[in-house]
């Protein structure tokens, strides 16, 4: 947004001048996004000229007093600029070459090669949880399936969940913490490590809602943590790991392609 603009441009709209730095309309006009209204958009304006202003007087003052060593400076521009360059690039490579499929069997053997790193922070469960209204039909049906964990009753479970509930969670390889189900339900749980060591099943009610629970299985915090909580972050260990071995790979191809080609001298 702010540059030093030393040269005049007559064709283009000037907004402010310090010194001998000057901003521009087209120099911004990339930070309105399409569509702003005029007032919002000389709101914006005018924010980003004060701070360019304030930046501007403040620097000019810095390049007079502080003891500059010019060429450090100019090496840590040059530092950054190809770094921006270099980063632009990598983040291309990656969204147009890089493999981002992950499958089961490759999630499963990273997880069996380090599940001792895998710990539970919070008390997870899986379960059957349904929410259905008072006056929900179904009831009698839902009741007679909460508790399952056969794959058929599941299944029917969930349609019925569909149908009639107000909120569901059915899928007994699904875990979440424990804390995030019971802020759903009026379960009042004062040791929730005890509470999951002695209870399976529960059906509540309230004013408004009944409430069926069924617990698959639970890991208390500390536990090793299954693998089917941790799927996302291992796909994202194993993505990032991919990432740094192709760009790895893709530079070490270049020098090389480049010293093949003759385009490398060294003078030492």
């Amino acid at each position: 947004m702010a540059c030093n603009m030393i040269e005049f441009r007559p064709n283009e709209q000037l907004l402010a001048e310090v010194y001998d730095s000057r901003l521009y309309l087209e120099d911004i006009q990339d930070v309105i996004p399409a569509g702003t209204s005029p007032s919002d958009s000389a709101a914006m304006v005018k924010r980003h000229v004060d701070r360019w202003v304030d930046q501007q007087v403040y620097v000019y003052h810095a390049q007079q007093h502080a003891t500059l060593d010019k060429k450090v400076i100019e090496q840590r521009m040059n530092d950054y600029k190809n770094a921006l360059i270099i980063h632009a690039y990598e983040k291309e490579l990656v969204k147009n070459e890089l493999d981002t499929i992950v499958d089961d069997d490759e999630l499963a053997a990273y997880y069996e090669a380090h599940k001792e790193h895998f710990r539970v922070r919070r008390h997870i469960v899986a379960v059957n949880y349904i929410k259905v209204p008072l006056d929900a039909s179904g009831v009698s049906q839902i009741r007679s399936l909460y508790r399952s964990g056969n794959p058929g009753d599941i299944e029917q479970l969930r349609d019925l969940s569909l149908e009639h509930a107000a909120g569901y969670q059915v899928d007994a390889d699904h875990w979440i913490t424990f804390n995030e189900l019971i802020k759903d339900m009026p379960l009042n749980v004062d040791d929730p490590a005890a509470f999951l060591r002695s209870n399976r099943s529960a059906e509540i009610t309230d004013d408004y809602y009944r409430y069926f629970l069924y617990i698959h299985d639970f890991r208390l915090r500390g536990d090793q943590s299954p693998l089917g909580f941790e799927k996302e972050n291992i796909r994202q260990r194993i993505l990032s790991r991919r990432q740094k071995e192709y760009l790895q790979n893709r530079r070490r191809d270049m020098f090389n392609k480049a010293i093949e080609g003759s385009h490398v001298e060294v003078f030492i």
